[in-house]
């Protein structure tokens, strides 16, 4: 059965209404992007049961998630691609200093998963040893969120908005440099949603956003290459 494959920018709603905030549920979410009755969903797509769950829940405060939750609300996403066996080699090697241990009883915040997810993304490019650097200049202790330049979230809400833009919207250029004079423009347009950060600040986190979009377009470019090919090998 087919899995639904929400736009970035509707995968930011669903984070949100996992943390339990915004004005729709995150099956309503779902069926929104996909325009269908939950009737017409579960006979042709894929909805995980954890988020039927949630749906189910009397007081809809923050979701806790498990490392296969985590993989399957980062596969409802476009552009997209986590598997259980490296998310658990993640959490538990690579990548342990950074998530730290599950905060939710035995399940990760929200924001430990979207932690995940931009490991995810910039993993396309980057060995983990420049992730750490590059999400040490937006988060400083990793596992502590009291210090953070910008959250995790909006981290992942920023890259959303220029990835929508460049993927839906633009019109990317063939040439690299263009690529990046064109993802480095709508990064700039970012500037108001942090005006609490001074220009030094804003410079780190400006860059950073650009990386993590054009690792994700670089996963993109790369796994359609091999979809064309997948059948003539």
């Amino acid at each position: 059965m087919n899995t639904f494959k929400l736009t970035r920018t509707d995968m930011v709603r669903l984070l949100y209404a996992l943390k339990g905030q915004g004005d729709a549920t995150p099956l309503q979410i779902l069926l929104q992007s996909a325009d269908m009755t939950l009737d017409e969903a579960e006979n042709r797509l894929h909805i995980p049961e954890f988020l039927t769950r949630f749906e189910r829940k009397k007081e809809k405060k923050e979701y806790g998630l498990s490392t296969n939750e985590i993989v399957e609300l980062g596969n409802l996403c476009e552009l997209t691609s986590l598997k259980s066996t490296a998310v658990q080699n993640w959490v538990k090697r690579d990548i342990k200093d950074l998530i730290g241990h599950p905060l939710l009883g035995k399940k990760y915040t929200i924001e430990q998963a979207v932690i995940l997810l931009i490991v995810r993304d910039l993993k396309s490019i980057y060995d983990f040893e420049h992730i750490r650097g590059i999400l040490k200049i937006a988060f400083n202790t990793i596992t502590d969120r009291t210090d953070d330049v910008i959250s995790p979230i909006s981290y992942y809400e920023s890259c959303a908005q220029v990835i929508d833009y460049l993927h839906h919207k633009g019109n990317p250029p063939m040439k690299e440099t263009s690529l990046q004079e064109l993802v480095e423009q709508q990064t700039d347009k970012l500037r108001g949603c942090f005006k609490e950060l001074g220009n030094g600040q804003w410079n780190n986190i400006r860059s950073i956003l650009a990386v993590t979009v054009l690792s994700v377009l670089t996963f993109h470019i790369q796994a359609s290459a091999y979809k064309m090919t997948s059948h003539l090998l």
